[in-house]
């Protein structure tokens, strides 16, 4: 596991990277209880498990979780209804939490309650990870014309910077690449994460398809964006 001082480093990974890259070296996972907080159709939470970790996932959609739950399992994850102001956890039950892209997504009066509740659910010293898209960049640039997120990411900034139940750790920032086979499964993607978006999908579809490939970038065979992200690591006091 990578060593960290007590209070941010701020170091930066101009890299590509994805955060499965990222997270082995930030909290342990073979054996560990880890909670993943809005898993959606669940790639992280079976990520996870093929790492060893006993992983439970935390998704309020009921589609998302359908899916989550047909997939072929790794090892014994499990996947349950609920959202990150409420847990539906026992207190002092998991080694980490993880948002993979999701507390932006908490109604903003609940984010510091979402990060309250995660201090809840880890055991003393439990570490909580939360991984942000930047609001910056060319794959910015195409969402926002569906869902300008700029307020709601930095109110998410807002709340790990200032959560007073976990301790500050660290804090990295890499290229996240986002893979899209084409202009379609750019949209099905969009529309899945938040389906009140499909009418827009299809009121700006022309609109969407030629920014798409201006900032897209094609090749192998699909369309790639560089997504900028930050990873802050939080740690629950032992005292």
């Amino acid at each position: 596991m990578a060593q960290h001082t007590d209070t941010p480093t701020g170091s930066t990974l101009p890299r590509r990277l994805k955060a499965m890259d990222l997270i082995p070296d930030l909290i342990p996972l073979a054996g560990a209880r880890i909670v993943d907080v809005g898993c959606g159709e669940g790639a992280l939470v079976r990520a996870l498990a093929r790492r060893g970790a006993h992983v439970i996932g935390i998704e309020i959609l009921d589609e998302a979780l359908s899916k989550a739950r047909a997939a072929e399992p790794v090892a014994g994850e499990r996947y349950v209804k609920g959202v990150g102001e409420d847990l539906p956890l026992p207190d002092n039950s998991a080694d980490a939490v993880v948002f993979m892209n999701s507390l932006h997504h908490v109604p903003a009066a609940h984010m510091g309650k979402a990060l309250r509740e995660t201090a809840r659910v880890l055991k003393p010293g439990g570490l909580a990870l939360v991984n942000e898209p930047e609001p910056t960049g060319g794959y910015f640039q195409l969402t926002r014309l569906l869902d300008d997120e700029t307020e709601v990411r930095a109110l998410a900034y807002a709340a790990v910077k200032t959560v007073d139940a976990l301790e500050q750790v660290d804090e990295l920032f890499y290229l996240n690449p986002v893979k899209h086979e084409d202009y379609q499964s750019f949209a099905d993607r969009m529309a899945g994460i938040d389906p009140t978006r499909s009418r827009l999908i299809r009121t700006r579809d022309a609109e969407l398809r030629e920014l798409f490939e201006t900032l897209g970038e094609r090749r192998e065979g699909a369309w790639w964006f560089d997504q900028p992200a930050r990873i802050n690591l939080l740690r629950k006091p032992t005292q």
